[in-house]
This record gives C-alpha cells, sequence and structure tokens, in this order.
C-alpha cells in the first residue's frame, strides 16, 4: 500500500476512514451517539446556516418593512400627550383619632385592591360624561375632539349598511327566506337602537374621551399618572387637570353620601343585635341551671392535665422498655460480652484467676505430662472457674430480663392508665359542648353590639368631615413636542415584523427544500462514511475544473481530493481499492470531476492511473482533456481490437484514460459482456495500480448497476444544495436491491452554508489565488463537469 502523504486529515474523513465494509450497523449507532451528544449544537448551527443561506432576503425584508412603518407614520396626524400625578392614599388625614388600630392593619393587608378600585374609577363612564358636560366637549366637537373620536368614527363607517338600516318588520303569517333571516339579523346588529342623532353624537364624544385617556400606576408606590392624547397640546393639558380636580370632587362626593347610609344601617343593626343579646343570657342560664353546671372547666383543665402527664410518662418508659429490651437482646446474642457482664465485678475476678492458672498450666505443661497430679489439679480449677463464671453470666443475663420485663409491665400499665384518662377527657368534653357554644354565642353578640354602638358614634361625629385621600402630585404641563406617532419605534417595530416574516419565509423555503444541505446528514440520514468535502470553484469559462487539481496544486479544491484520497486509502485494509467507480443520482453532480480529480491525485503518488470513461450515453471526459474520441470503450467492447489500441495518454504523468468512443445503439448489452472484465485484467496487466472508472447515474439507467456488479467499490456523488434527498434514497435502494452498498459519499459543489470552512488557504497559504486573478466567476453551468 502507498504511503499517505503527512498533511492534517478532515476529522469528517477521518471519522469514515475508522468504518470497516460491513458498517452499516456501526453507521447506525455513530448516528445515534452524535445525535444526543451534539443534538443542541446541531439546532444553533443549523438556524446560522439558514441565516446566511438567506441573509439578502432578511437584509432586505426588514429594511423595506421598516421604511413601510416610517411612511405610515409620517403620514398619521401628530397627537400630543399630557399626564397629570395623583396620589391615592389608603385613608384621608385624620381630624379624630378613630379607628388608628383598624386603619393600621388595612395598611399592612392591603392587596392593592382600593387603589384598583381607583383606576377604574378614573375609567368610568360617569366620570368621562361630567368631564364632556363641565368642559362643553360636545358642543365643541366638530373643532376640537375630531382627533379624539377618530377610532369611533372609522368603527361607525365601518358598518356596512350605516345607521340608516333598520330591522326588516315581517306581516304575521308570512315567514322570511332563511337568507332574508340572515341579512335582517346583520343590519340589526350594525343599527343603534336609538335614532336620536344627539344621543348618538354624544355617545360618540364618550366614547372618544374614553379612548383618549389612559391611566396607569406607578410600580410599587401609590401614584397613579392620568394621560390625556389629543391633537391640540393645550386643549390635553386643559382636560387632563379638570379630569383630576373633578374626580377629586365625585370621591368627596361619594363619601358624604356612605356616611348617612352608614349610620342609618348601623342604627337598625343595633336594635336587631340587642334583641339577640337579651335573648343569649337568658337561653344560657336556664342551661346551665337545668344541668347544674359549676365547676364544669376546672374538672376539664384537671383531666386534661393528667391526660398530658401520662402521655409524657408513657414516652419516658417507652424508651426505658427499648433501651432494656436492647440490652437483654444483646445478653442473649454474646452473654460474655454484654455491658452488665463486663461491668460484673465477680466475673472479672474469675476471669483473672482463670488466666493466672492457664498461664501456669502453659508454663508446666512443658515439664509435666497432662496426667500429672499437679498439672490435673490445675486443669481442674481451670474448669472450675469456666464453670462459676457462665453461672455468674447467668444471673447478670437473668438480671437483664427481670429489668426488661418490668420495664414492659410499667410500659403496659401507663398505656391502660393513658386509655381511661382519655376516656375521661372525652366525657367531661361531650358535657361541656352545649355550654360553650351558648357562651361563644352570648360573647359574639356582645362584642357585636358593643362595636355597633362604638361605631355609631364615630359616624355621628366624622359624618361632616370633608377629608380626602386623593391629592394632585404634578399638575399637567402643555406639551412642547408630539407624543405619537413615534417615528424610531414604529420603524423598530417594522423592521422587527419584516425580520420575522423574512425569517418565517426562509425557514419555510429550508424545510421546503429537499436537497442536501449540510454534510452531517450524510452520515445521520444515510448511514454512509463521508469520503470528503469539495468546495465551488470559480474558473474562467471553457476550463475544466477538474484540472485544478493538476494545475494549481496548492489551491483548496486540490487539497480537498487528497483529503479524500487520503480516505480511500484507510477505506480497506489493504489500502485503496484497486478498482472504483464514481456515480451519483443524476447529471451535473460532477461525478466525471471527482473521477477525474481523483485519476490525477493518485497519478501524484506515482501510480499508474487509468481513467475509464463508462458513460458511453453522455461522455465528458474527451471535452475536459480537450481529446478525440473517435475510439475508444465502445470501440473495443464491440471490437476485436486489443485495449491498448484505444488508451491514451492524458497529458499528465502516470495518468492514461480510455476514452467513452463512438456511443452505442444499447450501452448496457456491451458492459454485460465479458470483455469489460479482460479489460480490467489486461488493465493490470499494463501495470495499471489503479483504475478509475467514469460510469453513468443510477437513476433512470442500469449502466451504473452492471457495472457495480463488477467492481463492487462504488464512490457516490452528491451535490450540495442540488441533489434531492429523494433521488439519493432511490439510488441507495436501487443500489441495496443489486447487493451493492457505496463505499462512502463525496459531497461537491460546497460553499460556506454547507459545511465547515477548513480554513486550507489560510493554513497552506492558499489565498494568493484570488489576489493574482485566477479565479474569476463563470455561469453555474461551467463550474463542473457533470
Amino acid at each position: 500500500m502507498s504511503t499517505p502523504e503527512p498533511f492534517a486529515v478532515d476529522p469528517l474523513v477521518s471519522r469514515g476512514l475508522s468504518l470497516p465494509p460491513a458498517r452499516s450497523l456501526q453507521a447506525s449507532v455513530l448516528r445515534d451517539e452524535a445525535e444526543e451528544l451534539d443534538s443542541d449544537a446541531l439546532d444553533l448551527k443549523a438556524l446560522f446556516r439558514v441565516v446566511l443561506k438567506y441573509k439578502w432576503m432578511l437584509i432586505s425584508l426588514t429594511l423595506l418593512c421598516g421604511l413601510i412603518a416610517t411612511i405610515q407614520s409620517l403620514r398619521a396626524t401628530p397627537m400630543y400627550r399630557s399626564s397629570v400625578t395623583l396620589q391615592i392614599d389608603r385613608s384621608a388625614q385624620r381630624v379624630v383619632d378613630f379607628n388608628r388600630d383598624v386603619d393600621a392593619e388595612l395598611q399592612m393587608y392591603d392587596d392593592g385592591s382600593q387603589l384598583q378600585t381607583h383606576i377604574e374609577l378614573l375609567k368610568s363612564r360617569s366620570l368621562a360624561e361630567r368631564m364632556v358636560d363641565e368642559m362643553g366637549l360636545d358642543k365643541t366637537r366638530p373643532a376640537v375632539i375630531s382627533p379624539m373620536e377618530a377610532s369611533a368614527q372609522e368603527a361607525a363607517a365601518s358598518a356596512p349598511f350605516g345607521q340608516a338600516s333598520a330591522p326588516v318588520l315581517t306581516p304575521v303569517g308570512d315567514e322570511p327566506g332563511f337568507v332574508d333571516l340572515l341579512l335582517s339579523n346583520y343590519r340589526q346588529l350594525a343599527t343603534p337602537s336609538v335614532k336620536d342623532a344627539q344621543v348618538l353624537g354624544r355617545e360618540d364624544v364618550v366614547g372618544a374621551f374614553m379612548v383618549s385617556v389612559k391611566v396607569e400606576p406607578v410600580r410599587n408606590t401609590r401614584l397613579v399618572n392620568v394621560s390625556v392624547v389629543n391633537s391640540n397640546a393645550e386643549l390635553a393639558a386643559r382636560i387632563a387637570n379638570s379630569m383630576a380636580k373633578t374626580f377629586i370632587a365625585m370621591n368627596l362626593e361619594r363619601k358624604m353620601g356612605s356616611s348617612v347610609y352608614a349610620k342609618t344601617f348601623l342604627e337598625d343593626q343595633i336594635r336587631i343585635t340587642k334583641a339577640r343579646l337579651e335573648e343569649s343570657e337568658r337561653v344560657i342560664n336556664d342551661y346551665a341551671k337545668r344541668n347544674s353546671i359549676l365547676v364544669l372547666d376546672e374538672k376539664t383543665n384537671v383531666a386534661s392535665q393528667n391526660f398530658a402527664d401520662f402521655s409524657a410518662g408513657l414516652s419516658r418508659v417507652e424508651q426505658e422498655r427499648i433501651k432494656a429490651e436492647s440490652l437483654y437482646k444483646e445478653a442473649l446474642r454474646s452473654p460474655e460480652s454484654a455491658p452488665q457482664v463486663l461491668e460484673s465485678k465477680a466475673v472479672q475476678a474469675y476471669k483473672e484467676q482463670k488466666a493466672k492458672l492457664e498461664a501456669e498450666y502453659a508454663t508446666n505443661v512443658s515439664v509435666y505430662k497432662p496426667e500429672y497430679p499437679k498439672m490435673v489439679q490445675l486443669k481442674t480449677q481451670i474448669n472450675e472457674l469456666d464453670a462459676r463464671i457462665k453461672a455468674e453470666i447467668a444471673v447478670v443475663t437473668a438480671s437483664v430480663k427481670g429489668q426488661f420485663e418490668a420495664a414492659k409491665r410499667q410500659e403496659e400499665q401507663f398505656r391502660s392508665r393513658l386509655g381511661e384518662t382519655r376516656s375521661e377527657v372525652l366525657a367531661v368534653q361531650d358535657r361541656s359542648v352545649d355550654l360553650n357554644l351558648l357562651k361563644r354565642e352570648l360573647d359574639t353578640n356582645r362584642q357585636v353590639y358593643d362595636s355597633l354602638l362604638q361605631r355609631l358614634k364615630q359616624v355621628s361625629v366624622t359624618g361632616g368631615l370633608t377629608s380626602n385621600n386623593i391629592s394632585v402630585v404634578d399638575e399637567a404641563i402643555t406639551p412642547l413636542f408630539p407624543y405619537s406617532p413615534q417615528l424610531a419605534r414604529n420603524a423598530a417595530i417594522g423592521m422587527g415584523v419584516g425580520l420575522l416574516l423574512a425569517l418565517g419565509l426562509a425557514f419555510l423555503r429550508e424545510n421546503l427544500d429537499d436537497s442536501v444541505r449540510h454534510y452531517d446528514e450524510i452520515e445521520s440520514q444515510y448511514g454512509l462514511p463521508l469520503l470528503g468535502l469539495i468546495p465551488v470553484v470559480k474558473k474562467k469559462t471553457g476550463e475544466a475544473v477538474a484540472l485544478v487539481a493538476h494545475q494549481e496544486p496548492r489551491s483548496a479544491f486540490a487539497e480537498a481530493y487528497r483529503s479524500m484520497r487520503t480516505a480511500l486509502q484507510f477505506s480497506t485494509t489493504e489500502g485503496a481499492p484497486e478498482r472504483l467507480m464514481v456515480t451519483s443520482c443524476g447529471q451535473s453532480e460532477a461525478k466525471s470531476t471527482t473521477a477525474l480529480a481523483l485519476g490525477i491525485n493518485f497519478a501524484q503518488l506515482g501510480k499508474q492511473v487509468l481513467l475509464i470513461d463508462a458513460d458511453m450515453r453522455n461522455p465528458s471526459l474527451h471535452k475536459t482533456l480537450k481529446m478525440s474520441n473517435e475510439g475508444g470503450l465502445s470501440n473495443f467492447l464491440s471490437g476485436d481490437q486489443p485495449c491498448e489500441m484505444y488508451i491514451q495518454p492524458s497529458g499528465i504523468a502516470n495518468l492514461s484514460v480510455l476514452l467513452s468512443g463512438p456511443n452505442p445503439p444499447d450501452p448496457v448489452e456491451l458492459l454485460m459482456g465479458p470483455k469489460f472484465m479482460l479489460l480490467l485484467d489486461r488493465a493490470r496487466e499494463l501495470g495499471y495500480s489503479q483504475v478509475i472508472i467514469d460510469t453513468p447515474p443510477v437513476l433512470g439507467i442500469a449502466d451504473a448497476i452492471v457495472l457495480g456488479n463488477q467492481i463492487q467499490h462504488v464512490v457516490f456523488a452528491v451535490k450540495a444544495g442540488s441533489t434531492r434527498k429523494s433521488s439519493i434514497k432511490n439510488s441507495l435502494r436501487r443500489l441495496a436491491h443489486a447487493g451493492l452498498a457505496p463505499m462512502g459519499v463525496v459531497m461537491t459543489h460546497v460553499s460556506g452554508e454547507h459545511g465547515h470552512d477548513y480554513g486550507y488557504e489560510s493554513y497552506y497559504g492558499y489565498g494568493d489565488v484570488k489576489q493574482k486573478g485566477q479565479q474569476q466567476p463563470v455561469p453555474a453551468a461551467a463550474e463542473q463537469t457533470a
């Protein structure tokens, strides 16, 4: 295998290189892992690609909508806004010190409903009608109020049948048709119920006034801004100030009226509550006498205290029982290591004596035999001490068991006594329920009666006071400049709408576009390795793009095909396949350019390369290389001449070509014959170590399928932004039915919107090509050879 050149391998290509021939399952696994790890990044990249792709449409629509918004704003009538600031306190300043605690509580727990109520009153129709009457706005309506009632006039003009339309009356017995009924009801919806022109005119003025007034609270304060919009700056200020004064006057009138009503209401409630209080006192006295209830409260307290004491005692003895039980279980499990045994002085003394005897026995055993009388005596003493230790441990264990059983009996006694106490408390509570209810009712009636008496006295004193909790902070002044239209804001809104519209159109077009738009779609959707990304190259008209790999070896185009050559060298364990074919879905997808560029790159390694133009229906290599196509593959397959007669030098070192020759009537029949395989074998005998075949497209004709079954190694060319995904799926399905799987995919015509810029020019210093003027824009049809 040839040694690969020492330049950086494309990271996308390296991923394709690691895939073995049986790559479908592994590609699926890699695709799932990539989707899980890079889902967010892919979404952001896709969004950025769409923005770059349609940037001029985004800019154009944004500027156009901004311009339209600016023109519409300049056409509108200038309107002035004047504002007055009001302070709305929770309560007015107190002349007499009544209900200070109540007011403090209201201030503490105020949820803003009072302030919101005043705001709604400022928006009320009653205030608007009073302002219209006091300022005579309905009399000066044609001259002054026309800007404010613009919206009302527009609404009236939008009625298709006008105010003159009246509901159709149908005589009795004459049922209207279905269409007539619909029209009649529609006319009635658009027709006012009052015909008086003066009433309708006043309604227009009041409605326009309410539209022109805006009430806004200041956040986290008790201040309210009242704004009036009018085409007359001076009138807007006068209306705002007059509205504030009128609202304060109406607030005082409501308070005076509420004081009179409150006094009458309190007097009626006092009479009713007094009767209830007297009745409650009589009922509770009668109940106490009948049931002889004198010390019920004290009994209840004693029973409750006993219950609490027994509850605490039960908790304490239960803890003691658990502790004793734990010690007892520990003693049963390991008697010798139980805490009580370890603390026993007798057991410890016996163990010390035993240890001494065992030490003496161990010392003498090396001198005397075990049957020696002294040794027998020592052994007997040790056994007696063991028996005494066991007996003492049994005594300690029995003591622990006794403590546990005593704690258990004590717990049972406490639990039994607690149940008795609970029953006693419940019985006392049952007997006192009715009396407690009667006492609570009596206390409630007494408190209500006292509160009503006190409130009546306060209302009588404060009824004549005219305190007010609303004051003017800042009066309205005549504005110097119009409030609307706001040119900058409207233009920004228009541009924002235009941008959103353009983004919507861009993403709609992008979603409707079924072509392959980015390199990551190859592996994620088709499970095929990506062998290379070939950038778009702009050359002068008439020049072959494929020859850039030979003419400008330091260009990004040549570097991309060298990267693809490296991918093919690592695609199998034996290196680049000796024979490979290049095909595509259809025409104009740069498969011929790819075949020629690959041939040039393999020839640059010193290999003898044979490039075969097997597209006998629409050949193009002879045009690219500017060679005669009088004899070629079709002549060899249909004749008896050896292939050497038709193999020609290309003018590029180590690269020979076998052109397609004259177009035969049935290319498939020629390709299915045995002579094509003989051609390949003969090419090997002639010393060609690399054979690259340019084949027709997959869809529509069978040439590529026939050649694929003979070559096996297929490179699939896809044109970025042009080849449809459905065409790729149909092509791969057709290849799969024939038992073929492409080695990988090469994406051609790649620009910034289709993949990453790998920086070949900036890294290797290829940027001087454009500066020298060697690359010129050409029509799209001439960019790459089909």
